[in-house]
C-alpha cells in the first residue's frame, strides 16, 4: 500500500509541493493571503445582498451552471485549505483526541464571543421588541444553540441586513466543518490516513457521490450535496499533503491549473474537477512568497473577518438604513 511519505522533488527540473513547503519549514508564507483573499470575497459577496440578487448578479453562478458562487467558491477554498493544513499534525502525532481539541480551540473561543454577543447585545439593539419581550422570548436563549453547529439563526424581531431573519447565516459552514474534522479522525483511527491510495479512493467515492446528486437533483443548498461537495474540498487539500512529494509546483502549471478550472466550470463539469483543482491553487498560492507576508503573518485575522460581517451588516442597516440606497459600482452583472 502506497503510504505519505518524502518531500523529494517531483522532478529533477521541477519543484514539488513538499520540496517547497519543506523550504518553507513545513509552512506556507502564503496561506494567509489565501485566507484574507478568501474571507474579503465572501464579504463583498454578501455586501451585495444589501441591495441585489446576489445570484442574479454573479457570473461564477452563471458561466458554473449555478454550481458555485463567489461567496461559496471561497467557502471551498477554507476547506481545501484546512484540509491541507490539519492533516501533517494528525499524522505526525496520530493523537486524535489532541488533534480534535486543537480544532475545538481553534474554532469555539471566537464563536462563543460573537454568539453571545449577537444574542445578548445586538439582538436588543435592533429588535422591534421591547427589551424585556425580547429577552423572555425563546427565540433569545435557542440562539445559543449555534454553539453546537447546529443552527437557530432566527431572532426575535430582528431583522438581517438583506431583509430576512436569519442573523449570522455564515456559521452554517461550521458544521460541516466539523463533520470534516471528525470524518479526517474517523479514518485516522482506522489507519487510512496515511495509506493514501486507500484515502483517494474514499475521496472519489465523495465525488461521485457528488456529481451523481448535482446533475441528478440539479444546482441546490441541500444538505446531503453541501456535505459530500464540502468533504470533497476538504479531501482534496489533504490528498494533497498526501501526495506532496509527487505533485509539482511552479507558477505555469498554477496558470494551467486556473485555465482548466474555468474550463471544468463553463462545461458543467465543476462538480467532478473543480475540488482538486481548487485545492492545488490553494496549496500554491500557500507556497508562494508574497511582498506582503510578513505583515499577515502577525496574525490570522480571516476567520474573525467571516464570523463578524455579518453581524456587522446588521448593526449598519440598522443604524444606517440609506446605505442601501447607496449606488454600487456595478446594477446589473458582477
Amino acid at each position: 500500500m502506497d503510504t505519505a511519505n518524502g518531500d523529494g522533488g517531483a522532478s529533477r527540473k521541477t519543484q514539488s509541493i513538499g520540496g517547497a513547503f519543506a523550504l518553507n519549514n513545513n509552512r506556507g508564507p502564503g496561506f494567509d493571503t489565501v485566507r484574507i483573499l478568501a474571507a474579503s470575497c465572501v464579504v463583498f459577496h454578501h455586501s451585495l445582498a444589501i441591495k441585489y440578487d446576489i445570484v442574479a448578479v454573479d457570473h461564477i453562478n452563471h458561466f458554473s451552471h449555478g454550481y458555485t458562487n463567489l461567496g461559496f467558491l471561497s467557502v471551498c477554498v477554507f476547506f481545501a485549505l484546512s484540509g491541507f493544513l490539519v492533516t501533517p499534525g494528525l499524522i505526525k502525532t496520530g493523537d486524535i483526541v489532541g488533534y480534535l481539541s486543537r480544532r475545538l480551540m481553534r474554532i469555539m473561543p471566537l464563536l462563543l464571543v460573537v454568539v453571545a454577543f449577537t444574542a445578548l447585545v445586538v439582538g436588543p439593539l435592533t429588535s422591534s421588541l421591547p427589551i424585556d419581550v425580547y429577552y423572555s422570548d425563546e427565540a433569545t436563549w435557542r440562539y445559543f444553540r449555534n454553539l453546537t453547529t447546529w443552527l437557530s439563526l432566527q431572532l426575535p424581531g430582528v431583522a438581517d441586513y438583506d431583509g430576512g431573519d436569519t442573523i449570522n447565516g455564515p456559521m452554517w459552514t461550521l458544521h460541516y466543518e466539523w463533520i470534516c474534522y471528525l470524518l479526517l479522525a474517523l479514518l485516522q483511527f482506522f489507519a487510512i490516513v496515511r495509506k493514501r491510495q486507500l484515502f483517494l479512493t474514499i475521496w472519489l467515492v465523495s465525488v461521485a457521490v457528488s456529481a451523481f446528486v448535482f446533475f441528478v437533483d440539479g444546482p441546490s443548498e441541500a444538505r446531503l450535496l453541501r456535505l459530500f461537495e464540502l468533504t470533497s474540498y476538504f479531501g482534496a487539500g489533504a490528498l494533497i499533503f498526501l501526495y506532496r512529494d509527487r505533485l509539482p509546483w511552479s507558477w505555469g502549471i498554477m496558470a494551467l491549473t486556473l485555465a482548466l478550472l474555468i474550463g471544468a466550470l463553463t462545461v458543467n463539469l465543476g462538480v467532478i474537477l473543480a475540488p482538486a483543482l481548487v485545492a492545488y491553487l490553494v496549496v500554491g498560492m500557500g507556497m508562494a512568497q508574497f511582498p506582503w507576508a510578513r505583515l499577515l503573518s502577525k496574525g490570522d485575522v480571516s476567520y474573525g473577518i467571516y464570523l463578524t460581517h455579518s453581524v456587522v451588516f446588521v448593526l449598519i442597516m440598522h443604524f444606517m438604513p440609506a446605505r442601501r440606497q447607496l449606488r454600487w459600482p456595478v446594477e446589473r452583472r458582477l
